[in-house]
């Protein structure tokens, strides 16, 4: 059997394995990243949104062929179709070409002395006693080993890696997506990203229109366990109804699952990290997972070459990567978490009455899970009852 030797091993090449990867190399460390696709970035799973900062600290600038699209308004729609507005002051969005985005990512690592592998699927980990020494894997239909001082597993909700190791076999709560790329649209202003809230549209989630163009966008749904129907039926539902659709042509057909019960409590054990979606690290409110990714990538990296500097990679040691994260990321995702299962006992009613007292400020705050208990606070004081009981349970 063939066996390979780095002192990381990264599996998966996307922002959190390739950020990972990228962020070892540069400090001369021995590091190998796997990927069971023939191409990072493909097949896209994704509605491809992202914030300028995100962009800029996964080393790129939102330039073609990375970005299609610049947003510089988010807009909620309420149940009953009214509308606020998030227009940008501070920030800047873009809809991104995924699969360029993603392969520029890891062309980032390898020029920084990383050795990419792709049609490498990782099968499980190898332990030494407790202690994570490496992981199998089949490459071009043979059976492979990679041996490492710490191994990084950043592949994804269903992470071969995490579940192999012994810890979360999957995550309490996630949401379910359906998307299609249509093209042959004439949208009024393609500068809007759109999030239509409600049981009406998405049960526990909510449908989005993310514009590429004037005449292509991503329009998805994504639900949680309140659905009666598979996710697809959904966006079928919302496609149909909406007159802008109607002559529309279906690109492409994706989904994927975005776990939204927050960063799973181990993520690290002796010689082994998980980073990125196989650690639960995306913001509960909109399933955004990307900048998260990136930022978790350089911090495992980053802790990483320490403890093998330093002679111990023990759990207890790569523990400081957990809280390096949680100092900002995980508290974002902590909150924010409280906030959607907040949302979760609003009806529809209720939602469009939140539409009626809440600012844009306010959304961007609870959605990025940023002064939600400042926010929350000031919602009492202008909401009616109703609203009021139920805010009031979450800053409880």
């Amino acid at each position: 059997m063939q066996q390979y030797q780095c002192d990381v091993l990264v599996v998966g090449a996307g922002p959190a394995g390739s950020m990972t990867a990228r962020t070892v190399a540069e400090q001369g460390v021995d590091v190998i990243f796997i990927e069971e696709h023939e191409t990072p970035g493909t097949p896209v799973f994704c509605g491809e949104g992202l914030s300028i900062g995100g962009i800029r600290n996964g080393g790129l600038e939102p330039v073609e062929p990375f970005v299609c699209q610049q947003i510089t308004t988010a807009r909620i729609v309420a149940p009953n179709g009214k509308t606020v507005d998030m227009h940008a002051i501070d920030w800047t969005g873009y809809t991104l070409d995924r699969s360029e985005f993603d392969k520029a990512l890891a062309d980032n690592a390898v020029k920084a002395g990383a050795k990419l592998m792709v049609k490498v699927s990782a099968t499980g980990v190898i332990k030494e006693s407790d202690q994570v020494v490496g992981v199998k894997a089949i490459k071009d239909g043979e059976k492979v080993e990679f041996r490492a001082k710490v191994v990084i597993g950043a592949d994804g909700h269903w992470s071969i890696i995490r579940r192999s190791a012994g810890l979360a076999n999957y995550f309490d709560d996630w949401v379910t997506c359906a998307q299609y790329k249509l093209s042959g649209l004439d949208l009024e202003d393609s500068t809007i990203n759109e999030f239509w809230m409600g049981a009406k549209y998405a049960p526990g989630g909510y449908a989005w229109v993310f514009p590429k163009s004037k005449s292509v966008a991503n329009v998805g749904i994504g639900v949680r366990d309140r659905h009666t129907k598979p996710a697809i039926e959904y966006l079928k539902d919302f496609v149909a109804n909406d007159p802008r659709f109607r002559n529309a042509k279906i690109e492409l057909k994706n989904g994927g699952i975005c776990p939204v019960s927050g960063t799973l409590d181990e993520i690290v054990m002796d010689g082994l990290m998980l980073t990125g979606d196989a650690a639960g690290q995306l913001i509960p409110m909109t399933g955004a997972g990307i900048h998260c990714s990136i930022e978790s990538g350089k911090i495992a990296g980053r802790v990483a070459v320490e403890a093998i500097k330093e002679g111990n990679v023990s759990a207890e040691r790569l523990s400081a990567y957990r809280v390096e994260f949680d100092t900002y990321w995980g508290n974002r995702i902590f909150e924010a978490g409280k906030v959607l299962h907040m949302l979760d006992k609003f009806s529809d009613e209720d939602l469009n009455v939140l539409a009626d007292v809440i600012s844009h400020e306010d959304i961007m705050h609870m959605a990025n899970g940023l002064n939600v208990a400042s926010v929350m606070a000031g919602l009492v004081k202008k909401s009616p009852l109703k609203l009021m009981q139920l805010i009031r349970a979450y800053l409880r």
